[in-house]
């Protein structure tokens, strides 16, 4: 595995930065209006959809890595796109290995994944209600309940939810037998979506640390900036050590995940949980590091640590990844 980006790599991010910052709907506009669809949504699934797309599945050939680069980029500016739910849903299909319909690898036909929650039924979708179209899991009995399916929109009910993050707006979905599609997939390519949601939540606790340490730098006490103070320098100082830490190993996930590395399962299941744990911690940090102001509507760390908290429970809970890293870790040894 490579320890640096490669050159392709940082001009992704630096790219995707400038999208994000430039961009005019923000998370907090959500909080008293319905979610609009930001501008950038129409670049970013244009000219970003066919990242993390394998050639086999009708991709370019580009990893798992380039497309984890613009994800959390977007997630530490907090933009309400839907790309990163549309990049987890082409990612569920791409574990089939078959070549993906045109339209939605050119952005034009907008999905979002669906894991299963019942026989006919899935919650916690993300942007359920714009979408063309539904990448979800199960759906079936015995072995075709695993099977990665493309359904919807005709056929499928959606049931809006009261979602924490209005920004990220959620529902349930309740899909008619008859609207089951045929494009087949197998469970394991929900490795690759996860990691899409681990790199968001990676970003969000940059952002969440990036706006902690700017209240640091100027707010002043008792004569002096407050990050100065140990107080505060520790807090950002840990912050920043678990984030990282969780965004060395979504990457190194999804470079098992992309190499095909006997651990994949392993990693990713940790790496989810991390980025969950590192975005939540970071973001209440956040809001100690603005001190009595950090808890009012008037200013940002609630943005997110609200994203932060719904992202955490999209695609199994961190405490549920936590469990699982460490069935499958002694089941390893076990086996070994």
């Amino acid at each position: 595995m490579r320890a640096t980006f490669t050159q392709e790599q940082l001009e992704i991010g630096k790219t995707v930065h400038a999208i994000a910052e430039g961009e005019a709907v923000t998370a907090r506009a959500a909080l008293s209006a319905p979610w609009t669809a930001p501008a950038c949504d129409g670049p970013l699934l244009r000219d970003f959809g066919l990242l993390g797309v394998p050639t086999a599945a009708g991709g370019i050939g580009s990893g798992l890595i380039d497309l984890l680069v613009a994800v959390e980029a977007l997630g530490e500016h907090l933009v309400p796109s839907r790309y990163p739910a549309h990049a987890a849903a082409v990612q569920l299909l791409c574990g089939a290995g078959t070549e993906l319909p045109a339209d939605v690898l050119e952005g034009t036909r907008v999905l979002t994944p669906a894991v299963d929650a019942g026989p006919s039924s899935w919650t916690l979708v993300r942007y359920a209600a714009p979408a063309d179209g539904f990448a979800v899991l199960g759906g079936g009995d015995g072995d075709d309940s695993r099977r990665v399916r493309i359904v919807g929109p005709a056929g499928v009910t959606v049931t809006p939810r009261q979602s924490l993050d209005p920004s990220l707006p959620l529902s349930d979905l309740t899909v008619a037998a008859t609207a089951i599609g045929s494009v087949p997939g197998v469970a394991a390519a929900v490795d690759r979506a996860t990691l899409v949601v681990a790199a968001e939540l990676c970003g969000v606790a940059q952002g969440a640390i990036e706006l902690a340490a700017g209240q640091a730098r100027t707010r002043r006490q008792f004569g002096r900036v407050i990050g100065s103070f140990q107080g505060v320098a520790f807090q950002l100082a840990e912050a920043a050590t678990v984030r990282k830490a969780a965004w060395d190993l979504t990457l190194y996930a999804a470079w098992a995940v992309d190499n095909a590395r006997p651990d994949a399962g392993i990693q990713v299941h940790a790496a989810k949980a991390a980025a969950g744990r590192a975005a939540v911690f970071a973001a209440e940090r956040c809001i100690q590091v603005h001190g009595g102001m950090g808890i009012t509507m008037e200013a940002d760390p609630h943005l997110y640590l609200r994203r932060a908290l719904v992202l955490d429970a999209v695609l199994g809970a961190g405490s549920w990844h936590r469990r699982r890293t460490g069935e499958l870790r002694i089941a390893a040894r076990r086996g070994a």
